[in-house]
């Protein structure tokens, strides 16, 4: 899990080669539970709960906000180039990612995409790239 999670990082420009299925869904599960951590963290601090960000010059904690809004941000480039990788593995082009701008059934296209297994060197032409 935490050897996906570096590589994930490591990778965040390579759209060329591939990303296992257990590795996806190990970046996915640690992002949800870090976005989960960061909204419990905001609440917290915003409720008035602790964590010392409170100012009374400002509308409110600040600190908590503004993590929640930039680990979205900081995810965008890394996670497109990790589900192109899927695709790779999955055997399918890179493109087939604008699926998931087709009004509720994208989602379910590209849940169909991700969850395909590893497709072997005969029918899959990113075959020959190493696993990221």
């Amino acid at each position: 899990m935490i050897r996906a999670y570096k590589s994930y990082w490591k990778n965040f420009w390579n759209f060329r080669d591939r990303t296992s299925l257990d590795a996806y869904w190990w970046v996915v599960l640690l992002n949800i539970i870090i976005g989960i951590a960061l909204l419990v963290f905001m609440y917290r601090s915003v409720a008035g709960l602790g964590f010392g960000f409170s100012n009374t010059t400002l509308p409110g904690p600040v600190a908590p906000i503004v993590f929640l809004i930039s680990w979205p941000v900081l995810n965008v480039i890394p996670g497109l180039a990790m589900t192109v990788r899927r695709l790779h593995d999955s055997g399918r082009s890179g493109a087939h990612y604008l699926f998931s701008l087709i009004p509720i059934v994208g989602i379910y296209i590209m849940i169909w995409f991700l969850t395909s297994k590893t497709k072997g060197p005969q029918a899959n032409r990113y075959w020959y790239r190493p696993q990221v």
